[in-house]
């Protein structure tokens, strides 16, 4: 059934080419073998919507895109950084989503229920594999789940060799002021309570790059043994 989001747009874009109801119900017959938008599939209305010209406009197949796209790949590129995710891009993102809702594109992921899935297997997955503990707010306060997995990169950094704590006597997991301190000399705040998104987001790039070269060696070394 096509979801209320993607009625407006088909009726949006209905409107913006002039067709007239004559000629939009032919096509509706014609094409999906139904007379109105409501009892196509959510795949016949997405391609309903590109061949209305939405598409035009629209990202490529491989491109997530509709209205949980951000969050997805904010949690896809955290688990990259985490390195749990062994590729970056938007189409293995796009292939996790159809395992855990059956849909084929991110724009098909338009009700809550389904997105949920979609949102809490990656959590899931990341809590399991790098040990992100989330907050209880979910990830909806962006800075705390920001936080979350950059504590979890920096644990995962000290666990596989790849930082060693300044002071590991006094705090064996170096977090967080090893960290700060890590941060403050590339230019950030010297403390995570002033951290803005951004700045999260810089710090985890950095670590996230540094942890993935550190498996990457661990790996390499595993093999020659």
């Amino acid at each position: 059934m096509t979801t209320p989001f993607q009625t407006k747009v088909i009726h949006v874009l209905r409107k913006q080419r002039g067709l007239a109801d004559g000629d939009y119900r032919e096509l509706l017959r014609a094409r999906y073998q139904v007379v109105s938008s409501r009892d196509l599939s959510q795949h016949q209305a997405a391609d309903l919507i590109d061949a209305l010209g939405g598409g035009n406009n629209a990202p490529s197949s491989t491109r997530a895109a509709g209205p949980y796209a951000p969050v997805l790949q904010a949690l896809w590129l955290a688990g990259w950084n985490l390195g749990v995710v062994r590729a970056k891009d938007d189409a293995a993102l796009l292939a996790f989503v159809k395992r855990q809702t059956g849909l084929d594109h991110t724009r098909f992921l338009t009700e809550p229920l389904a997105a949920k899935r979609a949102i809490e297997g990656l959590k899931g997955w990341l809590a399991r594999e790098a040990g992100v503990v989330w907050p209880a707010a979910g990830v909806g306060d962006t800075l705390a789940s920001k936080s979350a997995v950059l504590q979890a990169i920096a644990a995962r950094l000290v666990a596989t060799g790849g930082f060693v704590p300044f002071a590991p006597h006094v705090d064996p997991t170096g977090w967080p002021h090893d960290f700060e301190a890590y941060g403050y000399r590339r230019n950030l705040p010297p403390s995570f309570t002033t951290y803005d998104g951004p700045a999260f987001d810089k710090m985890a790039n950095w670590l996230g790059a540094r942890l993935r070269a550190t498996l990457a060696a661990n790996r390499d070394d595993g093999g020659r043994k």
